[in-house]
């Protein structure tokens, strides 16, 4: 049944173009006619069986009222003549009666011998062809009740009784009603059930149609406010109703594809400018050292001053294009990662020997503790890129005589990595935000020498997630920084 409906609504669906609330309209109208179908024709059968039932139960008392008033005399069949009056007996052959009385109002009874031969009936039952089963089934000792039609097609219930005298059968009494009454009433009924029912389908789409109304109400009003909302005004959100159901939801989640939205659209300006900024710089000392060694008669010194600036300059804008299309790759998915097993302690040993040199450099104490051998899944030279970075932002961001340490260890099911410094320090609004890009927290971060691109912890940051790992920041102003990275390990 319920496949039936499907097949039936997508039929409906396809055929006619229709909205979505005329979808529901027809869907719940559709429902509403087979429920009322299928309890009409169950409610039609129960009350012709309880109609029929109730028949039969009236046939059996009257059948036992008429042999009450049957006088048996000697094993004799004998009628009273006011009885015989009563009921409209005649004792005449069939053959010889004259035309049948009509079955819906005439009485319906015939009496007959212990050998089947009559001895009197109604003239109603002359119209009945009554099967020769009636007879001798009940004659045989087993009771007999059946419907049958006249030549016109009308259906009558007859029941057969035997009459007895000290246990032997001697007479047997049939007795009939028609069924025209019953049927007359039914078919009253379904013509009342039809009305009726197509009163309530009518009722029923309408109810339908305002409930629909109702029901999308919100979502008209959802679907208004996001046409108006744009890339330019993602300030907007759509209302919230009051009452909690699926369509409070769904403003809830909009609003918050909004919030993704604007965030993202925050973003993507802010970096846009920044990595404006960040190439107009290099490009503007590459233009100005070029233009001053032009304007100036040609000396060798000046000129190998000037070009090395330019290439410093160079040199400098390549690694900034290098992150920027590295996280570009990164945001299209478009990066791809090698996943070979890494033995990450050597890794990690190996970057901060090369590390050294630069800590040196700035007169900073780098230190190493690595309690035993861990493995991880992944990007070797992605790996060694997160290392480095990590190393490269604590020796920044450490005056002079600090100290870098650089611990692993394993930690349950994972390895974690932790580069932390007495260095400067972050301030705790800035914290937040030290993984976006181009993000510097100028105030406070004066680094010792040189200008980050702000990209090294965003693309840390990016690796890290890829390798199904994270980073905590744990900062201090004044104390220093401590950034942990947590990958998952492999087992041994």
């Amino acid at each position: 049944m319920k496949a039936l409906l499907k097949m039936l609504f997508e039929i409906i669906r396809r055929s006619l173009p229709l909205s979505l609330r005329w979808q529901m309209v027809v869907w719940y109208t559709t429902a509403f006619t087979v429920l009322l179908l299928f309890t009409g024709a169950l409610f039609y059968q129960y009350l012709e069986y309880r109609l029929e039932a109730s028949i039969d139960t009236d046939l059996q008392l009257r059948a036992q009222q008429i042999a009450a008033e049957v006088v048996l005399l000697n094993g004799m069949v004998n009628l009273p003549g006011v009885t015989g009056n009563q009921i409209g007996f005649s004792t005449l052959p069939q053959h010889s009666a004259s035309k049948p009385a009509d079955v819906n109002y005439g009485e319906l009874v015939r009496l007959l011998d212990a050998q089947g031969h009559m001895i009197a009936e109604t003239p109603a039952f002359h119209a009945l062809a009554v099967p020769t089963t009636s007879i001798t089934q009940p004659l045989a000792g087993t009771p007999w009740q059946g419907t049958i039609k006249t030549p016109a097609g009308q259906e009558v219930r007859v029941t057969s009784r035997m009459l007895t005298d000290n246990g032997k059968t001697v007479a047997l009494l049939q007795v009939g009603e028609s069924l025209e009454p019953l049927h007359s009433l039914l078919h009253q009924l379904v013509a009342a059930l039809l009305f009726v029912g197509l009163l309530v389908l009518g009722v029923c789409a309408a109810g339908s149609y305002w409930l629909a109304a109702y029901s999308f109400a919100p979502i008209q009003r959802l679907s208004e406010t996001a046409r108006k909302i744009n890339a330019g005004d993602l300030h907007q959100r759509v209302p919230v109703p009051v009452i909690r159901d699926e369509v409070q939801f769904l403003a809830l989640t909009f609003n918050e594809m909004l919030d993704s939205l604007e965030q993202a659209f925050v973003r993507q300006r802010r970096f846009v400018a920044d990595a404006s900024h960040e190439l107009r710089t290099p490009v503007a000392v590459i233009r100005n050292t070029a233009g001053v060694a032009l304007l100036e008669p040609p000396q060798l010194d000046e000129t190998v001053t000037a070009l090395q600036d330019i290439r410093s300059e160079t040199e400098r804008l390549t690694l900034l294009l290098t992150d920027l299309l590295t996280l570009s790759r990164g945001d299209e998915g478009q990066a791809r990662f090698e996943h070979e097993i890494v033995q990450f302690d050597q890794l990690v040993e190996t970057v901060v020997a090369t590390t050294e040199v630069l800590a040196a450099e700035h007169a900073i104490h780098l230190s190493t503790q690595i309690s035993h051998p861990v493995r991880v899944l992944g990007d070797e030279a992605r790996l060694i890129q997160v290392v480095m970075n990590l190393l490269d932002n604590a020796i920044r961001y450490t005056n002079s005589g600090g100290q870098v340490w650089v611990t692993l260890e394993q930690r349950s099911e994972a390895v974690a990595l932790s580069v932390r410094d007495t260095g400067i320090g972050i301030a705790p609004e800035h914290v937040p935000h030290i993984f976006e890009r181009f993000y510097r927290a100028d105030s406070t971060r004066r680094w010792s020498e040189g200008s980050g691109s702000g990209l090294g912890l965003s693309i840390v940051e990016w690796i890290v997630r890829s390798h199904g790992g994270s980073i905590v920041v744990e900062s201090q102003v004044g104390c220093g920084s401590c950034f942990t990275v947590y990958l998952p390990s492999v087992s041994a």
